[in-house]
């Protein structure tokens, strides 16, 4: 009996980090593949919790290091690591028959070293830009981030296979000589058993347990507090509509740099009382149970040009939480949301638009009904993780089959 053909996933937050960080699809995926394919895993030790399902249809190479994701200079110096790690997994798939690497995100220069130490056969997905995120505010850094993305783009052109999750990224890529046919779009997917609407009992427990009463509007954020998720832009909205909505609340959950800045910048504003800063919660059940009883989904970014790569997380939880979406109007997040069909969207540079939306979905339950609705199915149309998950393994399986 022939042994079956390799195929090498890399991660540099580790394999349950990877779920956590929006790869939801990937234990069907990986089921579905592990049928055709000998599966291997590369990447860190992770502090999430195991999955013993997932590890037993896969061979796991832990690498001897262990990803934070609580911790924010795990960013950094794990990062660093990573780049030290890419070249031996790279040599060691080569060497072992491996016939596709994919690496499901967009870390500078990852593309260019595994082509040059595993070989052509490389898969990515392209969501990020990196070089531009941490080059945007420093103009004389600006030649580092053009010169790494020359490299990037000259590997991505060669690539067999990239993934995007949103439409907007492959309208860039073509735009940079990037291949239409070797793209193909893999929404963020969401476990619907996970993220889902709650019962009423379990909505009041959850929001008297973070201080809201039954009359209050909630407002819900949730991710790594960067400074470019904009939540003093939020903040300061906030206090501008003190009189008009006297019950307003935000529930903002995550952790991060910005933590400390924005427990000072509430406190200056007035609207300590206000806003409920819950740090990382203990798992995804209390986070489900936070998002689904809140009464208004945020979805925030400043508007950095590379924001209009993404449709979010955030987004993806917000809408199977079936929640009435208020979101900042990018490109990547406007092919999910369209404004007062499903959703409202504001943009960053019109406060005037946001404090009109927040107020008109504060004052009419009907329209926040209605938008309820029309999340959660779409949600359940392009997010639910059997299609996803079925989708992206098709795609997989042809391309090693080709290689």
């Amino acid at each position: 009996m022939c042994a079956k053909p390799r195929i090498a996933f890399l991660h540099r937050y580790g394999l349950e980090g990877w779920i956590c960080c929006g790869g939801h699809a990937i234990p069907g995926m990986v089921e579905r593949l592990s049928q055709t394919y000998e599966l291997h895993f590369y990447g860190p030790k992770t502090t999430e919790p195991g999955n013993p399902e997932l590890r037993s249809n896969l061979h796991l190479h832990e690498l001897p290091y262990t990803w934070d994701r609580a911790n924010p200079r795990d960013k950094i110096t794990k990062t660093l690591l990573w780049y030290c790690w890419l070249p031996i997994i790279g040599i060691r798939c080569r060497f072992n028959g491996t016939k596709l690497v994919w690496n499901d995100e967009t870390v500078p220069l990852t593309a260019p070293v595994l082509r040059l130490f595993f070989g052509k056969n490389v898969a990515i997905t392209v969501m990020d830009f990196f070089a531009r995120i941490y080059t945007e505010k420093h103009p004389r850094m600006r030649w580092l981030c053009n010169l790494v993305e020359r490299i990037d783009l000259a590997a991505w052109k060669k690539l067999p296979l990239i993934f995007t999750k949103v439409l907007y990224t492959q309208e860039f890529l073509a735009g940079h000589g990037v291949p239409r046919e070797t793209m193909h779009l893999y929404r963020n997917p969401v476990d619907h058993s996970k993220f889902h609407p709650v019962d009423e009992a379990t909505r009041r427990t959850t929001r008297a347990g973070f201080g809201f009463t039954d009359d209050d509007i909630v407002v819900s954020h949730h991710g790594i507090l960067h400074p470019n998720k904009g939540n003093d832009w939020i903040l300061q909205r906030l206090a501008e509509l003190k009189e008009e909505l006297p019950n307003l609340k935000f529930l903002l959950i995550g952790n991060g740099p910005e933590m400390d800045n924005l427990k000072k910048l509430a406190n200056h504003l007035g609207i300590a009382d206000r806003v409920v800063f819950t740090g990382w919660l203990p798992s995804e059940t209390d986070l489900n149970n936070a998002l689904a009883s809140a009464d208004i989904g945020l979805v925030m970014r400043i508007g950095q040009e590379t924001d209009h790569f993404h449709m979010t997380d955030t987004l993806a939880h917000e809408m199977a939480c079936g929640k009435p979406i208020l979101a900042v109007n990018l490109k990547g997040i406007a092919e999910v949301i369209r404004d007062g069909e499903n959703g409202f969207l504001f943009s960053p540079d019109s406060p005037g638009t946001f404090r009109e939306r927040m107020m008109e979905l504060a004052a009419d339950p009907a329209l926040r009904n209605r938008f309820r609705s029309e999340a959660l199915a779409l949600s359940q149309t392009i997010s639910s993780i059997g299609p996803c998950a079925a989708a992206v393994a098709n795609i997989i399986l042809k391309q090693g089959q080709e290689a």
